[in-house]
């Protein structure tokens, strides 16, 4: 979860969890909620479609973060063109595969990819800081900030 501005956004939240309590908390005050969408089996994605499903903003990207704050149109930087394209079919389908704490093993069963065939799109979804590595072969979905 970050709060960036006038907005809180929960990135993964299971349901029940402790950030979809401080969500209800930046709701009652005042506050924009904004979710990034998850995969519809995912349980660590649950919460967070739930917020959708009860009118949070949809985060997709780092644009749909400053339309919230500045409103649509009024971003006061150039996000560049990579940031604002929509992800690869292959970027998404491994980034959708990746929860918290998990190896390329898992994420390979998850996407239905070979251990190899994700490797290299994980590489490029942290690059682009989608996604940050453990260190030790695991990965998670970076927050937004």
């Amino acid at each position: 979860m970050a709060a960036l501005g006038q907005i809180t956004v929960v990135v993964e939240a299971a349901d029940p969890s402790g950030s979809l309590i401080t969500a209800v908390f930046a709701n009652d005050l005042g506050r924009t909620v904004g979710a990034v969408p998850g995969h519809v089996t995912s349980r660590l994605a649950a919460g967070t479609n739930r917020l959708l499903r009860e009118g949070a903003a949809t985060i997709r990207g780092t644009r749909d973060v400053l339309d919230e704050i500045f409103g649509v149109g009024n971003t006061p930087v150039d996000l560049g063109e990579r940031q604002t394209q929509v992800l690869e079919t292959r970027l998404r389908a491994v980034l959708d595969g990746v929860e918290v704490g998990e190896g390329v093993g898992e994420i390979a069963a998850r996407t239905g990819m070979s251990a190899a065939a994700v490797r290299s799109p994980l590489g490029e979804l942290e690059l682009e800081g989608l996604v940050v590595s453990g260190g030790v072969g695991w990965y998670q979905r970076a927050a937004l900030g």
